[in-house]
């Protein structure tokens, strides 16, 4: 296995060039209140998903105290989704919930002036609705009276949430969600970010590190097998297609690419067979695009079949999760997206100095073999948290804590480094987890049918390469 892009040092992301121009052309200040945009494009596994609106209780776990002069209870509350159509970026939230409430702070109680209080965890199921995550807020807002709120997985869930708890005056911790999304949410302009949220700060990556993440792909197996610089692009006729269009053509053109654009289709069509005679035709040596994930598993399936088998797939917003890559089976074997977390990155645990690895096997162990999920990243929020509270006064106060967070500098988190105080933020309030690009590929000796392989860290220097970047097609 070789690291072909460490040497190159730091990454310089290309969105910067033009971050003005790029906004403007994706139309985000309309398209991203919304949440349906290609600011949510990276996180929304199902644009299209199903929702309930049926209220349920929140099922709730607890620490116990050290026993040291008891100052009370800390609640937090945590709106996620665990069922409905956006499950699949829940799936390892239970699990990270068990690992902290069984080490570490989480477990002894939180050591705030001299008095060490409980912490009370109460989890809340968005459905994977937007309307039942905002109604979810409100009710741990006023009504279970938490004292933090953590939202996590896509900008339907959290950007929702973060409305509520900038209106209600309640800290707000989110994961998950691209930066530009829920900046523009709360009011911000991603053109002049002069807002700093009061009660909110969040950690993830942003929508330009989509592309960012493909080009250096492109560039290699280019490099191996001939680079015309062409590539096919078939984006839907939908809010997150429009921005798509308009988005990657200008990165993607700095870089001495040019986009052979199909004409946008509509969600769930059935026959690609005009596009991939227009992609064959162009000679294209490269693919991109961001369907729906049932649509892409028509369109992929019929390309394949007419014979346009283009060097490197690149795909956004679908096979984000084992599953997702299984329903599929050889159909989706060395094409390649992006990933915000992986066992390979060096981080660890700043509770009990597990390393992601280690994480990731003991995710493994007691799933019953399951492959990792990129949201175990979700276990920083908890590191976040610990960190804000055991730095105030009173744990009570919530403008004191919602100031804390903007505070929180942690150099080793389970997701990066987590440094809310850095001028190289792109906007108040906001880490940026720079991702990886991985490629499913059959590995030999693995016990699953298809492995996420980490092909390219050139956003991401810090993690290991777990396999050679691969042709999708020769």
């Amino acid at each position: 296995m070789t690291d072909q892009t460490a040497q190159s040092g730091a990454p310089t992301p290309t969105s910067n060039f033009s971050r003005r121009g790029l906004l403007r052309a994706a139309g985000i200040g309309a398209a991203a209140v919304g949440g349906a945009s290609l600011l949510d494009a990276c996180s929304s596994g199902l644009k299209g998903a199903s929702s309930s609106t049926s209220s349920s209780s929140p099922a709730s776990g607890g620490a116990s105290s050290s026993g040291s002069a008891s100052g009370g209870e800390i609640t937090i509350g945590w709106i996620h989704p665990l069922t409905g159509g956006l499950a699949g970026f829940g799936a390892p939230d239970n699990w990270v919930l068990q690992q902290v409430q069984q080490a570490g702070p989480y477990k002894t109680g939180f050591k705030i002036g001299g008095k060490t209080y409980t912490v009370n965890i109460k989890s809340y199921d968005s459905q994977s609705s937007v309307t039942h995550a905002g109604t979810l807020a409100k009710q741990a807002i006023q009504g279970d009276n938490v004292d933090m709120l953590f939202a996590s997985s896509t900008p339907e869930t959290v950007n929702a949430v973060a409305s509520q708890a900038e209106a209600l005056g309640t800290p707000l911790v989110c994961s998950n969600v691209p930066w530009e999304s829920w900046y523009v949410n709360l009011g911000g302009n991603p053109e002049k970010p002069t807002l700093k949220p009061k009660y909110t700060v969040m950690y993830f990556l942003g929508a330009e590190h989509l592309v960012e993440a493909f080009i250096p792909m492109w560039d290699r197996i280019g490099k191996q097998l001939g680079n015309n610089h062409k590539v096919a692009a078939a984006f839907p006729n939908d809010s997150d297609g429009k921005a798509f269009s308009a988005v990657f053509p200008l990165i993607a053109k700095s870089k001495g690419y040019s986009i052979e654009l199909s004409a946008a289709y509509t969600d769930g069509l059935q026959n690609y067979s005009s596009m991939i005679g227009q992609f064959k035709s162009s000679g294209a040596d490269f693919f991109t695009n961001v369907p729906l994930p049932p649509d892409f598993a028509v369109m992929w399936k019929q390309s394949v079949q007419q014979g346009f088998k283009p060097k490197l797939a690149t795909v956004a917003k679908v096979l984000l999760f084992p599953d997702d890559a299984y329903a599929l089976g050889n159909l989706v074997e060395n094409v390649a997206t992006d990933a915000w977390w992986s066992p390979s990155l060096p981080w660890h645990s700043s509770f009990t100095g597990q390393s992601c690895q280690e994480l990731a096997t003991a995710y493994t162990d007691a799933s019953g073999g399951k492959q990792p999920n990129q949201n175990i990243s979700n276990y920083t929020l908890f590191e976040i948290a610990y960190k804000a509270f055991t730095s105030v006064n009173n744990p009570h106060d919530k403008a004191e804590v919602a100031a804390a967070l903007h505070n929180v500098v942690i150099p080793d988190a389970v997701a990066g480094p987590m440094d809310f105080t850095s001028s190289k933020s792109p906007a108040p309030g906001v880490v940026i987890t720079p991702p990886v690009g991985i490629q499913w590929q059959k590995v030999k000796g693995s016990k699953y049918p298809l492995d996420a392989v980490v092909v390219d860290n050139t956003l991401n220097p810090n993690a290991k390469i777990t396999g050679d970047l691969l042709p999708t097609f020769k």
